[in-house]
């Protein structure tokens, strides 16, 4: 099967290897004939010297410089600028249209990316320009995938897409899913959402999977699809908006500290050896807000704890 594959490949790069086959053995037989009669005349002092008339003449630069003496120069003369200036033509254009199609290709998000250890977003909503917003500010490498989406806005903002449905093993191997770090999945579609999971799962095992959820009934199916962390919006805009009834302070402080944009920030340590809190890394204008274990936060700082490997570290900090 293996061999009938590869046949099959050599067979439709038939044409394009018989030319480069072509432009190498005028390479080779014209500087070796080149050398033979024109050594020791007008400049060709060794094979190097014969192999730089070769590409001056089938380039058609001809600087002039190295000009054929003996009759069996000019005949691998005239024999080089015969078969190497058609063949090398071909190969420009080969060149010219591989560069022409990789642009159109990624400019209608048709081709696929080499990023490694990226972040992939599903779905253009609001949420995704707020997520690539943050993304952005802490210089994370990324791109979004999905259907219909706004090309000419996507190529005016810079932003790397891939136009495809991402339910589909085929868009997500584009999106070179099997060496990406994360998956985030903002799609307001729960079904949709737990397909794309799947799908990306099933391609890449270790992958990070990040998804907001409509419906709280539907958490633990999302679980089940392996769905990493889960963002029920709906019910934490819920949550907020009773919040802003009788403490809208603290709705402030919260909307301040998950943007990158506000004057607080929220950011996670990892403990990674036993330890002191003391000892932690923490910058002077940064406080522990909490610490994370076994599923549950701690807010307990009378003494100073002990912090196990695995624990995290809820850090606030000031931007200003």
């Amino acid at each position: 099967m293996w061999l009938l594959v590869k046949s099959r490949a050599l067979k439709r790069h038939r044409v394009k290897i018989s030319i480069f086959a072509m432009l190498a053995s005028v390479l080779i037989i014209g500087s070796l004939s080149f050398f033979y009669f024109e050594r020791g005349l007008g400049g060709v002092d060794d094979f190097w010297d014969a192999a730089y008339w070769v590409v001056v003449t089938i380039t058609t630069v001809g600087f002039g410089d190295i000009f054929p003496r003996t009759a069996g120069g000019r005949i691998t003369f005239v024999l080089v600028a015969l078969g190497g200036i058609g063949t090398i033509a071909y190969v420009i254009e080969e060149i010219i249209s591989f560069s022409t199609t990789s642009q159109l290709k990624k400019m209608f998000g048709l081709g696929a990316t080499r990023m490694n250890n990226h972040t992939i977003i599903a779905g253009w909503n609001t949420k995704t320009e707020q997520a690539i917003k943050e993304l952005n500010s802490i210089g994370e490498e990324y791109l979004v995938v999905g259907l219909n989406l706004d090309q000419t806005h996507m190529n005016a903002a810079g932003i790397t897409f891939i136009a495809g449905d991402p339910t589909k093993s085929e868009t997500l191997s584009r999106c070179n899913v099997k060496h990406a770090k994360t998956l985030l999945i903002p799609i307001e579609n729960d079904s949709e959402t737990i397909m794309v999971a799947l799908a990306a799962r099933t391609l890449n095992r270790n992958i990070k999977i990040v998804a907001t959820c409509d419906l709280r009934e539907h958490v633990e199916m999302m679980r089940w699809a392996g769905i990493n962390h889960i963002i029920p919006h709906t019910e934490l805009g819920g949550r907020l908006i009773a919040h802003a009834i009788h403490e809208p302070i603290i709705v402030d402080f919260i909307m301040d500290a998950t943007t990158s944009e506000g004057g607080i920030s929220l950011r996670q340590v990892e403990v990674r050896e036993k330890t002191m809190l003391s000892d932690m890394p923490i910058r002077k204008y940064e406080r522990v807000a909490a610490i994370y274990r076994n599923g549950q936060f701690s807010l307990d700082f009378t003494a100073d704890p002990i912090l196990e490997k695995g624990d995290y570290l809820v850090v606030l900090s000031s931007s200003r």
